[in-house]
Formats: C-alpha cells, sequence, structure tokens
C-alpha cells in the first residue's frame, strides 16, 4: 500500500533547522561581504582560468561562467534545506522562496553595499541551484518513504510468520 511522503519530523527535523540556520549564517556572510567575495584573489582566478584555457578547457569557461555555475551551487543547499524543513504539500512554495530570496539579496547588496552590484543573472542562477535543492529534496524524501515502507514491510512479515509460528 502506497502512502504519501512524510514530512520530515523529530530529530531529523531539528538537523535541518540546524543545518538551515547554519548555511543561513554562511550565505549572509557571502552576500553581504562588502566587496565581491572572489575580489582577493581575483588574479589568482585569472590566472586559473588562462591555465584552463591554455590546456584546453573551452572558452566559454570564464569568469562570467564560473561565477553563474557557483551561484547554482551555492543556492543548491537552500533549495535543498528549504524542501526538507517545510511539508511536501507546500514544495511550491520553497520553489518560489527561492527566487525571492535572491531578488531581496540583490536588492539589499544594490541599495547598502556600494561595491557590491545586483545583477538579474544572479537571480537567475540563484533560482536554478534553489530550485535544483528542493527537487533533490523531493527526490531525497521519496527514497526515504521507499526505504520506510520495506522496513515496515519487512517488520509486518516477520511479525505475521512468527504469530503464524506460534499458532
Amino acid at each position: 500500500m502506497a502512502r504519501a511522503l512524510p514530512s520530515t519530523s523529530g530529530v531529523r527535523h531539528a538537523v535541518v533547522w540546524l543545518l538551515a540556520l547554519a548555511y543561513g549564517t554562511f550565505l549572509a556572510f557571502v552576500v553581504l561581504w562588502p566587496s565581491p567575495i572572489d575580489e582577493p584573489v581575483a588574479s589568482l582566478l585569472a590566472r586559473a582560468i588562462q591555465e584552463l584555457h591554455e590546456r584546453g578547457v573551452p572558452a566559454f569557461v570564464d569568469y562570467d561562467f564560473i561565477e553563474f555555475t557557483a551561484n547554482i551551487a551555492l543556492f543548491v543547499p537552500v533549495g535543498l534545506l528549504l524542501g526538507l524543513a517545510i511539508p511536501v504539500r507546500w514544495c511550491v512554495l520553497a520553489i518560489a522562496l527561492g527566487p525571492t530570496l535572491s531578488a531581496g539579496i540583490e536588492a539589499v547588496q544594490s541599495q547598502l553595499l556600494d561595491a557590491r552590484y545586483a545583477t538579474v543573472s544572479d537571480v537567475v542562477a540563484n533560482s536554478m541551484g534553489s530550485t535544483t535543492g528542493v527537487l533533490l529534496a523531493l527526490v531525497l524524501r521519496a527514497i526515504v518513504a521507499m526505504r520506510d515502507d520495506r522496513v515496515i514491510a519487512r517488520y509486518e512479515a516477520e511479525r505475521a510468520l512468527e504469530r503464524a509460528m506460534a499458532h
């Protein structure tokens, strides 16, 4: 008998929220840093990209590509933790929260941080990352639910066998 995907509960729920708090703190540090976070290593990054191109990496792998990809990666945990923290029936809300959070971050950066700049491409990349994270959370929840179903079925079969052997 199939059942609905469970929401996180108990210890798992507390762990998810603790991880969300920790990652949220890290994310706030990164996005609210007064200057671009990669500024101290900009020349090293430029040299690394040049080295990659000299070794045959395609030219499209440039600073903008790396930054876009890094923004996606930065927001995958946001979506994953949102997707694990809230009930499955609200997954659409989790998907909407990622772009909303990203747009808010970009607005804060443009208004309060003179050395930072807000871009639509950052919102797009962050949204792609958070949506990917929510989808990963849904897959993870489905896998856990299937495992739980197997464990319960095995337990019930063992109990039924024990009852049959006792009679």
